[in-house]
């Protein structure tokens, strides 16, 4: 007789066993179902049996109903075609995410993430993703209230030479550094509902403008995971370790963000959306520090600082993407560190990497040309509100022309001072970050710096540009889908 290897009658009765369990435990719901008592009001019951069967699905991690982040007041992540919900593991792998599991847990800083797949490629809930098989990487912000600490009404900058002596010192920066935990609250667009600025008042919750786009009011958007990449809109695309895409105007990279995925209402990322990430990474929900600088020259997207690096000069330390010892990528502790959570969840190159330019614009400037909109385009954009829109008689340090949550105004007050590199520059009081409004010839916001900035680039470095197409500026996308 031939002999039956144990291992296949293991195997063969673990898979019987798991289909009798699951089996029963439907067929003792459907009995349930099918004998349900009625009783007055006078009188209750507990059944044992469906407090067993609620404790089976809370110990398999997997529930009856799609997930619910209580935290998120109902502003829970929206999957719209062809957006699919992703878990990313510590080392990058990317698995399509059951929506009954606990695929994300802000108060546990683990940002829910979702992608868009290449056309014609199918993955099924459970499976792993090959990272060839992704067209874009996307993180959700949800709709939510923050308390206001600073109104951000300055005007000017102070004089910061005295305290530095004319050279940067970091011992100085921090004795100037303003920063803070943001409180922020969590709520749907019926429990955090829409407010006008002059509602804003100081030490009280004021519902972040980011969640407000054109008439509609979103519970939250679905933000580029990292700065976009590829050559052309044919080829965009938003992963980690690829080049970001630059060197053209603030018109095309508006463009190519509206076509992106028109069905989820997508669109080249504003300053008051800037201004929503920021925010969210330091507060209760985030890294609660300024991220780490992506230092890669090459601008390759997700790169961080080796600990071992200079960041406090002006231009800091940099190399190639392939030098580990200087740079190290999105999936490592150390590329942990360039995430707006401290973890693989959130979201990177905020800080250095590639200079982005944001839809948000001085009105009634006159460099149409270089930006290659008309004046008529931007003002229809706004109306829309596509394009945040700033006062015609901003300057460079009317840095109470901001508008209330876009990380600007609010990260004062002001300084010049001399640098390292003896250049004298404004600085924010938020990790001494560069703080430019914009002005008459120089309309256009940009943030995040490059990556030769060093210590002066961050999630609140706030510059001016042309509108342009210059080496080294690039974009984010962001996708608003309907509730």
């Amino acid at each position: 007789m031939k002999r039956i290897n144990n291992k296949w009658v293991f195997v063969f009765g673990l898979i019987v066993g798991l289909i009798i369990s699951v089996t029963s435990v439907y067929a003792v719901e459907a009995y349930i179902e099918s004998n349900k008592v009625s009783f007055d009001n006078k009188h209750t019951k507990t059944n044992n049996v469906q407090d067993a069967i609620d404790e089976l699905y809370e110990r398999s991690g997997i529930h009856k109903e799609k997930w619910i982040d209580k935290e998120l007041n109902g502003a829970d992540p929206v999957l719209q075609d062809p957006l699919i919900p992703v878990e990313i593991k510590p080392n990058g792998d990317v698995y399509y995410a059951n929506e009954n599991s606990e695929w994300y847990n802000y108060s546990e800083k683990r940002w829910a993430n979702a992608v868009i797949l290449n056309d014609n490629v199918n993955h099924n809930v459970g499976e792993k993703i090959d990272d060839k098989d992704i067209k874009a990487y996307f993180v959700w912000i949800p709709r939510y209230q923050y308390k206001i600490w600073d109104m951000g009404e300055y005007t000017d900058v102070l004089d910061g030479n005295t305290l530095t002596n004319k050279e940067y010192a970091t011992s100085t920066t921090q004795a100037m550094n303003k920063s803070r935990i943001i409180d922020i609250k969590f709520g749907s667009v019926e429990n955090a509902p829409k407010m006008n600025e002059n509602e804003a008042t100081l030490n009280n919750y004021y519902t972040h403008p980011a969640f407000t786009l054109g008439k509609n009011d979103l519970n939250g958007i679905w933000v580029g995971k990292f700065e976009t990449g590829g050559t052309s809109e044919d080829t965009m695309i938003v992963k980690p370790n690829v080049p970001s895409w630059g060197n053209k105007t603030i018109k095309e990279f508006f463009n190519a963000g509206k076509d992106f995925v028109t069905e989820l209402d997508s669109h080249m990322m504003k300053n008051t959306e800037w201004g929503a990430v920021a925010y969210l990474s330091h507060s209760q929900y985030g890294i609660g520090t300024e991220v780490n600088i992506n230092n890669a020259s090459d601008n390759y997207t997700g790169y961080s600082a080796a600990p071992n690096t200079d960041q406090t000069t002006r231009e800091g330390t940099y190399a190639e993407h392939t030098e580990k010892e200087t740079t190290q990528p999105w999936n490592t502790p150390v590329g942990y560190l360039a995430s707006t959570t401290g973890n693989i969840s959130g979201i990177y190159d905020m800080s250095g990497g590639g200079w982005e330019y944001v839809a948000a614009y001085r009105k009634g400037s006159t460099d149409g040309n270089k930006s290659g909109f008309k004046e008529e385009e931007i003002t229809t954009q706004i109306s829309q509100g596509y394009i945040d829109e700033y006062a015609a008689d901003s300057s460079t340090t009317t840095y109470n022309k901001r508008i209330l949550g876009d990380a600007t105004g609010e990260m004062g007050p002001f300084y010049q001072y001399f640098d390292r590199m003896g250049a004298n520059r404004y600085h924010n009081s938020w990790y001494g970050d560069y703080a430019y409004f914009v002005d008459s010839s120089s309309p256009w916001f940009g943030r995040g710096e490059n990556f030769v900035a060093g210590a002066s680039a961050g999630q609140f470095q706030f510059g001016q540009g042309t509108g342009e197409g210059i080496n080294g500026r690039g974009f984010r996308v962001v996708l608003a889908p309907n509730n």
